[in-house]
C-alpha cells in the first residue's frame, strides 16, 4: 500500500470516528416513582412538582408525587447555582435531567443549572368567577 492510500484510510477512519462521537446520547426519560431503579444513571424526571420549599439557608426543594415528607422524588438546588433565584416551578409538569442518587431511602437529583429543568406544562389558570347577568327589564 502505498503513502497517500495509507494516509487516506487513515483520514477516514479518524473522519468516521469523530461523526460516530458527536451522535447525541440518549437520555432515558422516568416517572418520579421510577427514579429509584435508576441510581447511579443520568435520566430525565419527568413529572409534577406538588411542592416547592426553600430553607434558611438557601437550599430550595422541589417534590414529585407529593409533598414533603411523602414525595417520591425530590430536587436539590442551591441558592449558589441560581444567584436570582430558583425558578418558581410548584404546580408544574416539568422535566428535570440529572444523575439520581439516594438520600435517607429516597431518590433525589442534584440541579445546578436552569438548562437542567425545562417546564412542560403551565398549571391552568382558574377561571374568573363571573356572575349571572341580570334579566333585562
Amino acid at each position: 500500500m502505498n503513502h497517500f492510500m495509507r494516509i487516506g484510510f487513515l483520514f477516514l477512519f479518524l473522519a468516521s470516528a469523530l461523526v460516530w462521537s458527536e451522535e447525541p446520547v440518549s437520555v432515558p426519560t422516568v416517572t418520579p416513582a421510577e427514579a429509584a431503579t435508576q441510581e447511579g444513571k443520568e435520566v430525565k424526571v419527568k413529572g409534577r412538582v406538588e411542592g416547592q420549599k426553600t430553607s434558611a439557608k438557601g437550599v430550595t426543594y422541589l417534590n414529585f408525587g407529593a409533598k414533603y415528607p411523602n414525595h417520591v422524588f425530590s430536587c436539590v438546588l442551591r441558592a449558589k447555582d441560581f444567584p436570582s433565584g430558583p425558578p418558581l416551578v410548584e404546580g408544574k409538569e416539568v422535566e428535570v435531567t440529572g444523575v439520581i442518587k439516594m438520600y435517607e431511602g429516597k431518590p433525589s437529583m442534584d440541579i445546578s443549572s436552569s438548562d437542567q429543568i425545562h417546564v412542560i406544562e403551565e398549571p391552568a389558570a382558574a377561571a374568573p368567577e363571573t356572575k349571572p347577568s341580570e334579566p333585562a327589564s
